[in-house]
């Protein structure tokens, strides 16, 4: 197993915001919905996303936005967008969900074409797992990308999640798919996190 690296670099100003070096975080509004669209609507990103529809529009958009805020307020998913410091460009999307009976969070994501190669889910993944076991306390955030994803996969592994095994996903959009399965315990996280501050 390798070393988990952490770096407790973000800096929660409610819970529909958190600032990281390069990065906000921030609940989607209804004046991000021709964004989001624009950027889900390029095949190169839409094709490695097994829960949305394709072609992307405005109105899949709008209906995610409107059920980001349901399950904010009921305290089973906590979307956010990805927006760059230093312009306010929305570039992608990251998020925790609760889905599994013992609390765990599901970590999901995408990010814009133009944003790819620069580190920026990997900033926002490590965000968003400070968040989950910091705030939500969760007891384990879960991941999971198509087999040959490999950009998604390092992602998930500079963020601290170890490959768990292989899994078939049904979905509605595209059936059962198969899908390569990560894992962080909060236990683990903490190991880490204590050697961070050392």
């Amino acid at each position: 197993m390798s070393a988990l690296k952490i770096e407790p670099k973000i800096r929660m100003m409610t819970t529909s915001r958190i600032d990281t070096e390069r990065l906000i975080l921030r609940s989607p509004l209804i004046t991000d919905a021709t964004r989001i669209s624009d950027l889900l609507a390029n095949w190169h990103v839409a094709h490695w996303l097994v829960r949305i529809p394709f072609p992307y529009r405005r109105e899949h958009a709008e209906a995610w936005i409107d059920r980001s805020g349901e399950e904010r307020s009921a305290g089973v998913g906590w979307p956010f967008l990805m927006v760059l410091r230093d312009n306010g460009a929305v570039i992608g999307s990251m998020d925790i969900s609760l889905e599994t009976a013992d609390g765990s969070g599901a970590l999901g994501y995408w990010l814009g074409e133009d944003y790819w190669g620069n580190g920026y889910a990997t900033e926002a993944a490590r965000a968003m797992i400070q968040f989950a076991f910091d705030i939500l306390q969760l007891p384990q955030v879960n991941a999971s990308a198509l087999p040959d994803n490999a950009r998604s996969i390092r992602v998930l592994e500079k963020a601290g999640l170890i490959h768990v095994d292989g899994r078939f996903e049904d979905t509605v959009e595209r059936g059962r798919v198969d899908t390569q399965f990560f894992a962080l315990e909060r236990p683990d996280w903490e190991r880490a996190s204590s050697r961070a501050w050392q």
